[in-house]
This record gives C-alpha cells, structure tokens and sequence, in this order.
C-alpha cells in the first residue's frame, strides 16, 4: 500500500490573456493509509489539480509527491500503480463494455477465471451486467460513468483515485454506489482519495476530509471533527449550513447581539465576533421574550423528517430545524409568525470577525 504524502506543492498555470492562476498554493498534506479520505471544496479550489499530480497526469510548478518515501513526481501514470476515475468518461471506445472492464486484470496478467470472476462482480456492483455486450458510445452518460467506475474497481490496485465519480449519476443510484464504494475501500484495504465538491457525499463517504479553498488546504479530519469543530467561517459555512451573528464581547464567556446577552462555553479572545449556530440547535419559542433573539419568519421548507425555518432578524437569515409529529399539526409556525429563539453555550461557534464577511463566506 502506498503511503501518500505530499510536500510544499505548487501548480501554476497560464492564463488566455498572459496571466498565472495559482491552482495550488505551497499544499503539504499526508495521506491517511487504507482509508477514504475525500477532497471537498467549491469548483476551482484546486482538488481536481491535486489529484491529477497525485496520479502524475500533470506535473506541478513545484514541490514533490511521494509514495512509500520515494519521489514519483516526474513517473508517468503507468508507473505509479494506481485505479482513476476520470469525471469525464474515459473508456475504450472500439471494445465493448465487457473488455473494457476486463482490461487491468489483462495487463496484471490475471487468469481466465480470475478474469471473468473480477469482470462480471465489478459489472454487478455497478448496474452494467446486462449491458456487458454494449459498445461506450451505446450507453448513456451516467452508464459510461459507470462503466469507468467499474474498470478502475477491477485494476485491484491498492491506491483508487477518483475524480467526481458520481457526479453523472442519478441521485439513487449515486448513494448506492456511495456505499458500496465505502465498502469495497474497507474490505479489501485500500486506500481511496476521492474529490467531490459534493457536502453530504463527503460526510457519508469519509474517514478523513481534506478541505480546500483557493488552493490551500482549510481544514483536515473526521467528518465529525469537521462539521462539529471547524475552525473558520468558511468551513463551518461549506459543512452543512449555518448561520452567523456579528457580536460584541462583554466577558469572556458573553457577548452581545442586537441587544441580547448571549452565553458561550468557548472563551472569546477578540472585541468583536462572529457567532456561529447549526440550524438544528436553534430552538424555537413562540414567547416574545426581550431576553432572546427575535424575527419573523419568512420561508418555510419541508424536507420530509422535519421542517426548516428561515427567520428574518433585521436582514440576517437564520435557519432552524424542528420536527413535528402528526398529532402536532396545530402548533407548527406559520410564514409570518414571530418568534423567540435560543441556543445552548456549548452549541455556539466562535470566531474572530474578519473584515468582509461577506467574502469569507464566499464559495469562490
């Protein structure tokens, strides 16, 4: 298995009109071993680019990859030993379905039967197994999608990487193949690095997360550690949804919003904050208290397990989540409805506040 480890990375290409666009910033990062670690980040952060270097498809500006403490950075694809899904189809277009999956084990000089068992276990996995006979150019997009999923599965190489593999699926089939790409990484030990700009299929996916923006790493760890503890606006931002409160400090465990005193377990270090809250630890009141944050709601959203609340506080949207059994159809809110709302200390984010929000919150 080969350890991945990247050292002071830098890719710079060249613009239409001269300029240089920084695709990657100085990025050292260590791969988790036989684990699934995901790239995430919006479109343009450069994961796609990391990756590509990771499977030598491209050469960096500067700095090394290494597999096992070895330079590879100037090895070709070939020679790294390692299975890629391309987010473009990439597939053999004069052989059928069948001898495009059969096409690692080949070359790896596998047997007949040891062929034919990892072709057609692979074509299963992936919904093609009926379609063994057809040609790339016969199957729709999410199908050669597929197809290429199940060729780089069959490499049995050690190291899988890929490139938005479920970007060209439908929805269903996209979390099925979500698991049991999981699966297959767990089973046979392997380790997978695998780029999505896609939030919940990160968190499903993943043992280890690398978040990016604008070429640089923000954050790494569990899904967990990253929707529980970020550690920027950005990341607590890009992690699901939250909402943000610009406060002022009183104490060291107290601050001040729109009047309101606001009690928070993380010491606050700076005059001035930005208070952050999961929408699921907002909880609702329909007592006008002074001593709490009110607004109006505006928007109400029925996500099917609970209903989410959109409540406008003097311009600022906050979101919140509440559940309703159906015996308590009588006491759900209403667009219009004013309400009071509350969080607990250990609940709150804190953050020193920057300059611009507005861009720290930017996707790009």
């Amino acid at each position: 298995m080969p350890q991945v480890e990247i050292k002071n990375l830098t890719k710079i290409y060249q613009g239409l009109k001269g300029d240089k666009i920084k695709a990657l910033n100085h990025i050292n990062l260590k791969i988790k071993d036989k684990a699934y670690n995901t790239l995430l980040g919006p479109s343009g952060c450069g994961k796609t680019s990391l990756l590509k270097i990771i499977t030598g498809l491209i050469k960096p500006t500067s700095g090394k990859v290494l597999f096992n403490k070895k330079d590879v950075t100037k090895k070709s694809p070939q020679d790294r030993d390692i299975g890629f899904v391309f987010q473009h189809f990439a597939t053999f277009p004069h052989l059928d379905v069948w001898h495009n999956v059969s096409y690692g084990p080949v070359i790896r000089g596998r047997s007949a039967e040891e062929i034919s068992e990892i072709v057609n276990r692979n074509l299963e996995l992936v919904g093609l197994a009926q379609r063994a006979n057809a040609m790339p150019d016969e199957l729709s997009g999410g199908m050669r999608q597929r197809l290429g999923l199940a060729r780089a599965l069959a490499s049995q190489s050690k190291l899988l990487l890929l490139d938005e593999p479920l970007s060209a699926l439908d929805a269903k089939i996209g979390t099925y193949i979500r698991y049991e790409l999981r699966r297959i990484v767990k089973k046979y030990k392997l380790t997978a690095i695998h780029v999505t700009h896609n939030q919940d299929e990160a968190m499903t996916i993943s043992d280890n997360i690398i978040l990016m923006k604008k070429g640089q790493i923000v954050q790494t760890g569990s899904p967990a550690d990253l929707y529980d503890k970020p550690k920027t606006i950005f990341a607590a931002n890009f992690m699901g949804k939250c909402s943000f409160f610009k406060a002022k400090k009183l104490t060291d465990h107290l601050a001040e919003y729109q009047g309101v005193k606001i009690k928070v377990k993380q010491k606050i270090k700076d005059k001035e904050v930005i208070l952050g809250v999961r929408p699921e630890k907002v909880h609702l009141s329909r007592k006008l208290n002074k001593k709490l944050i009110f607004g109006k709601i505006e928007i109400i959203n029925y996500l099917g397990y609970l209903f989410e609340y959109r409540i406008n506080v003097q311009g600022n949207i906050v979101k919140a989540y509440k559940r309703f059994k159906e015996k308590d159809i009588k006491q759900r809110y209403k667009v219009g409805d004013l309400v009071s709302f509350w969080f607990y200390p250990e609940d709150i984010l804190v953050y020193k506040a920057p300059k611009d929000l507005d861009k720290e919150l930017s996707l790009e």
